[in-house]
């Protein structure tokens, strides 16, 4: 026997050399992707992403918050056609194996062998959630190796129906849905367990490849997956041929597909900014909160349409506890996430005038008290009315009414502006400076200018008897397992006393009834007051009733002329809240017992009215601050009737 040749022996060792490789690599890679799984606490529960949603004040569902749609349900709440579906399309032998089914990887590469393309992958429903909860989605053997690790393990921690539950909580249908409930209101409106054999098997097609079977994109390609889905099923035993031929005949009946609803996003924007503040993004859109909320959905409603294509924002408010009824933050959410209630800074023009005319009665004067309206000129400083006209003497109560700027300034130069300013600070407004103690910030000329929020949360101190409601937007907040989180606490303080309230907001019902807003008038008590800016830039109108405030501005975004007044602002508010309190009880705001009402007063004089008054009023009072009814002077001329005296 002759020796072996060098190159002989190299062959030979070499062979065992890459043979003891491949096997150290096959061990090691194992090893590696073993002691790399994920720890085994992250095993204890089939933790999934789900939706938060948000509930308006009747507990009707505003909408979700989520980077992935999903509400999980158990097994038990989905129909079990969806489940023989899954089970016949993912994984026919999903019963019978402990995690990895090999006839099934055997079946696979004979497939892709034939087609020559990888087309069937041969991963068990267990191994699909195993990567799709705790892995990434690289191609790799170390991935593959981790993922048929994590499914035994699985396979070993929880039952069948567990897995079963997880994965058809987190599968992904298309079309932004995740699991199997947010995939049936998706396509088809419904709960999971209101399914029919039909629609289970199309949505068993779906995880597939939802891009290509989506009934939403080819209605045909969807038909034939669904008989695909069929198919199995009646050949897994789930379902006889004349159920199979009866469900292929169904046509498909979609919900309908919807884009993100306009409905209440700049308030869903809102508190999802502030619940990211207390608990971070991922409890926030990954977590299943359920978020309680002060909307309301009917006087949302009602906002909404009344602003139409004009751009500006709407805020409602229950002045008695702070509770936000409604919020519109644009005209289009769509186009514009800028949310106006709170972002836009503007003039309010004679929106302002309320504080001014609270500090008056405040210190003393009453709606009875004369202001002189004429033409005056402080330092150059020279206002003028709207109407470029002069009305002589006039009491205040009709100064305000009548939205007079010469009157306001005069009374601003009397009570001293920064006494105003002071005020509308402590009634919430943050965005005063002190350049804004002059003349010009009587009629709402202020340096920068106020948002809606602050503006009528300041008015909710007239409102509700001189006590300021800061606004509420969430009620309580509950965890996925049903823990209370949060609860919320009425916020409010008492600025005015319930006396100068009630006699401003007396004097505010006015300008709805023979004022500047009679456009708004609705019929009920209620109160508020039209601004307008320079060249109608802007248009406010901020009014209430004793249950509901709601202010609104119109303005254009670049600052171009939006061409509406106050007084046009004001029909808008009356037509909301028309909507908006048709089936409430008609009420009154309360008198505080120590303020006289309906005193009718002549409005040149400030006196009580008689006979012989060119124009009369009725105005209230703090007791024993009202003018005494005069006794008549019978020889007056203008009192002589014929044939007497």
């Amino acid at each position: 026997m002759s020796k072996p040749t060098i190159l002989a022996m190299f062959r030979e060792y070499f062979i065992d050399v890459i043979i003891i490789i491949v096997i150290l690599s096959v061990f090691g890679s194992v090893g590696y992707a073993f002691f790399s799984l994920p720890e085994t606490n992250q095993l204890e529960n089939l933790k999934l992403i789900e939706a938060t949603q948000v509930f308006d004040i009747h507990n009707k569902l505003i909408g979700k918050l989520f980077e992935e749609n999903r509400i999980v349900i158990t097994i038990n709440n989905v129909a079990p056609n969806v489940i023989n579906a899954i089970v016949a399309n993912e994984d026919v032998r999903f019963y019978q194996h402990y995690g990895i089914d090999f006839i099934g990887i055997a079946r696979a590469m004979v497939v892709n062998i034939r087609r020559g393309e990888i087309s069937e992958g041969g991963s068990t429903i267990t191994q699909q959630l195993a990567k799709n909860l705790f892995l990434t989605q690289e191609r790799t053997i170390i991935r593959k190796i981790k993922e048929i690790l994590l499914a035994l393990k699985i396979e070993r921690k929880f039952s069948k129906e567990e897995i079963l539950q997880a994965y058809l909580n987190q599968v992904y249908f298309g079309e932004g849905a995740y699991g199997i409930e947010a995939a049936s209101q998706l396509y088809f409106g419904k709960h999971a367990n209101e399914l029919s054999l039909a629609e289970s098997a199309l949505l068993a097609g779906l995880p597939r490849g939802p891009n290509i079977y989506s009934p939403y994109i080819d209605l045909q390609a969807a038909l034939k997956r669904r008989a695909v889905v069929l198919s199995g099923m009646q050949n897994a035993g789930f379902i006889n041929s004349e159920q199979e031929k009866t469900a292929n005949a169904e046509p498909i009946v979609l919900a309908g597909k919807r884009r993100r609803a306009v409905q209440a996003s700049y308030f869903l924007d809102y508190i999802a900014k502030e619940l990211v503040g207390r608990y971070g993004a991922n409890r926030v859109y990954k977590g299943g909160l359920k978020i309680y909320t002060t909307l309301d959905l009917s006087i949302q409603k009602a906002a909404e349409n009344v602003l139409g294509d004009y751009q500006g924002a709407i805020l409602s408010i229950d002045p008695r506890n702070g509770y936000v009824l409604a919020m519109v933050g644009g005209n289009d959410y769509q186009k514009s996430q800028i949310n106006r209630v709170v972002a836009q800074i503007r003039q309010p023009g004679s929106a302002f005038k309320p504080f001014l005319y609270a500090v008056a009665i405040n210190e003393g004067l009453t709606a009875a008290s004369i202001i002189v309206d004429e033409p005056i000129d402080i330092g150059g400083y020279k206002p003028q009315n709207y109407d470029k006209k002069y009305l002589g003497p006039i009491t205040i109560n009709k100064a305000l009414r009548l939205s007079v700027n010469v009157a306001a300034v005069k009374l601003a130069q009397q009570i001293g502006m920064g006494k105003v300013i002071d005020l509308a600070k402590q009634m919430g407004i943050t965005t005063l400076v002190p350049e804004d103690n002059n003349l010009a910030a009587a009629l709402g000329g202020l340096t920068q200018g106020v948002n809606l929020l602050e503006l009528a949360t300041a008015y909710t101190g007239f409102a509700n008897s001189g006590i300021v409601s800061k606004p509420i937007t969430i009620l309580k907040v509950v965890d996925e397992t049903g823990i209370i989180l949060e609860q919320s606490k009425i916020q409010q303080y008492r600025i005015l006393s319930s006396e100068v309230a009630y006699i401003v907001s007396d004097m505010l019902a006015g300008v709805l009834k023979n004022g500047t807003g009679t456009a708004g008038n609705i019929g009920r008590p209620a109160a508020g007051k039209t601004g307008t800016t320079d060249n109608y830039v802007s248009a406010w109108f901020v009014g209430y009733t004793p249950e509901i405030l709601t202010g609104i501005y119109v303005g254009n975004d670049d600052h171009s002329p939006v061409g509406l007044s106050g007084s046009q602002v004001a029909g808008m508010w009356g037509k909301m809240m028309a909507e908006s309190t048709k089936n409430m009880p008609i009420t009154d705001f309360p008198v505080p017992a120590n303020v006289i009402t309906r005193v009718q007063i002549c409005t040149d004089t400030g006196k009580s009215a008689i006979i012989g008054c060119k124009e009369s009023e009725y105005s209230s009072f703090i007791k024993g601050t009202e003018p005494h009814r005069q006794l008549l002077n019978i020889r007056e001329p203008w009192f002589r009737l014929p044939g007497l005296f």
